[in-house]
């Protein structure tokens, strides 16, 4: 149902499309690059697509080293545990923090933490968050955990005032970088998750000094706590270059793009120029240079030399078509306008004159018809599958009224061509005119198969061309025999008009005498093809 007011069908002419009645057109959507140039516009893409990569790469190393120094120092402190869990047995007393390793704490398998020199066992709460060994854990036994950070939170004041009052004191460098390599450790401790590793080693009797620990049960579990301080050095000396590096690399990647981008559109522009020439100068014999590398850019210069190829050929059939036809129309018409003033002049002779114009009228046709056909472009490639011999029986029986019949040589069935039918009848006409006007008693048309395709030979028993003249009766207005031809009609375009067609059917027409009976015999090749059902 359509509006009211609207007729029926003009709904589409309201709304949008607004008082002009045509349909609003949808733009294709532009991207915000489409006015710079490609050059620019490759390194751009290309400049940030490698910031991205780059970025991303460089955040997957800084990871990477960070990872495998962490791995590396936990192996540290596993060395570092096991070594401990070995010589505390034998030692004279518990050495649980040491400057220079990482902090030590030790729980016995009542849980409780055994106070020994050092600031990790001043660290209260950090027992509570480590999992003590199991009670069938042997000697040999380790273990890695991780200490989070969301847990250590809340100790962060009490560990900070402890660790205050367990610092040394003093202005010496020794105890100024044990103040600040303690501080750095718990700020660790607080702030980022740390990997403990765990031993088992059981202390000597006459080292249990514990009341609670019965003799030869001093079984104790040392956890060497791994801060990611070496790791977050490993990864400092890289982000220097990395943040210098990565913006480096994806400048040198897009001046690269953009060099190779303004060297790959070179030919482009040779073309671009060439064709720039070409049509300044219009000289339409040159082509644009076409590039070594088979790629697009040559693909360009061979359709652009074949749409020169075709305007050349177009400019010279336009040119051919205008001195031809100021050559061939002058004469009719000057002989159409001599007869009008015979007329005029002399009314008794009124009859005659106007016979006169009247074939000057009708040849002054033919040529033009012939003109204008030679003058068309190429049209679409002939797809419909023509049979000659069909055609060649039509056309020996039109011409066996005229007084010369058609003798018809060996012929096969049939002989399927793919073209035009009425261009080939009109090549084949064309052919048994010319050897109609030129013949002494006979023509005579054969069909025979010949390398993939069929030739077919129109011969007339008339005076030989001369080997001169061979391929001279295929240019255009060629008159062998200049009386006989303008007494028959004949325009001198006959067989310009028969090779043309010929071509246009990817064939081939000459001429030759090498016949078996004398004369002049016109051969026409055309490939064959397979005849539908």
């Amino acid at each position: 149902m359509t509006e009211q007011g609207v007729p029926p069908g003009h709904e589409g002419r309201t709304g949008r499309t607004g008082r002009t009645g045509r349909t609003a057109e949808r733009r294709p959507r532009t991207g915000a690059l489409r006015w710079v140039p490609t050059e620019i516009r490759a390194a751009v893409v290309a400049g940030l697509a490698a910031c991205v990569v780059f970025t991303a790469g460089a955040w997957w190393l800084r990871g990477h080293v960070h990872d495998e120094t962490l791995e590396q120092t936990a192996r540290l402190a596993a060395v570092q545990a096991r070594t401990t869990a070995a010589t505390e047995p034998t030692a004279e007393q518990s050495h649980v923090f040491e400057r220079g390793f990482w902090p030590k704490i030790e729980i016995d398998d009542s849980g409780r933490v055994h106070p020994a020199p050092g600031i990790a066992v001043t660290l209260d709460g950090l027992a509570g968050l480590l999992p003590p060994a199991p009670p069938d854990a042997g000697p040999d036994w380790t273990r890695t955990v991780t200490v989070s950070a969301e847990r250590t939170r809340g100790l962060a004041q009490r560990w900070r005032a402890q660790l205050e009052a367990a610092l040394p004191r003093g202005d010496d460098a020794a105890a100024a970088n044990t103040r600040t390599q303690a501080r750095l450790r718990i700020d660790r401790l607080l702030h980022r998750d740390v990997t403990a590793v765990a031993a088992r080693y059981t202390l000597p009797a006459h080292r249990c000094t514990d009341p609670a620990d019965a003799p030869g049960r001093c079984r104790r579990t040392v956890y060497h706590l791994v801060p990611p301080d070496d790791a977050d050095a490993a990864v400092a000396s890289l982000d220097t270059p990395l943040k210098a590096g990565v913006p480096a690399a994806a400048l040198i990647v897009a001046a690269t793009a953009w060099i190779t981008t303004r060297r790959s559109l070179g030919p482009v522009e040779a073309i671009r120029a060439q064709v720039a020439d070409i049509t300044d100068t219009t000289d339409l014999h040159r082509r644009v240079p076409v590039p070594v590398a088979r790629d697009r850019i040559r693909a360009l210069a061979e359709t652009t030399n074949s749409t020169l190829n075709h305007l050349e050929e177009a400019a010279e059939r336009q040119r051919r078509f205008v001195a031809d036809a100021s050559h061939e129309l002058r004469s009719p018409i000057t002989a159409l306008h001599t007869q009008l003033e015979v007329a005029l002049a002399h009314p008794e002779h009124l009859t005659d004159a106007v016979q006169d114009a009247l074939k000057a009228t009708d040849r002054l046709r033919r040529v033009t018809d012939d003109l204008l056909y030679l003058a068309r472009p190429s049209t679409q490639e002939p797809r419909d599958v023509v049979d000659l011999v069909e055609i060649a029986h039509e056309l020996a029986h039109e011409y066996g009224h005229r007084g010369l019949p058609v003798v018809l040589g060996p012929f096969p069935e049939e002989a399927p061509v793919r073209g035009d039918a009425l261009q080939l009848h009109r090549l084949l006409r064309n052919l048994l005119d010319n050897a109609h006007r030129h013949a002494a008693d006979r023509v005579t048309l054969t069909i025979n198969p010949r390398a993939h395709g069929w030739d077919i030979s129109v011969h007339n028993d008339g005076a030989p061309l001369d080997p001169q003249d061979l391929e001279r009766v295929f240019e255009r207005f060629t008159r062998l025999d200049e009386a006989r031809a303008r007494d028959t009609g004949g325009s001198g375009l006959g067989l310009a008009i028969a090779r043309d067609i010929a071509h246009r059917h990817h064939g081939t027409l000459t001429a030759h005498t090498n016949h078996p009976h004398p004369g002049t015999t016109f051969t026409l090749h055309l490939p064959e093809t397979k005849a539908t059902p």
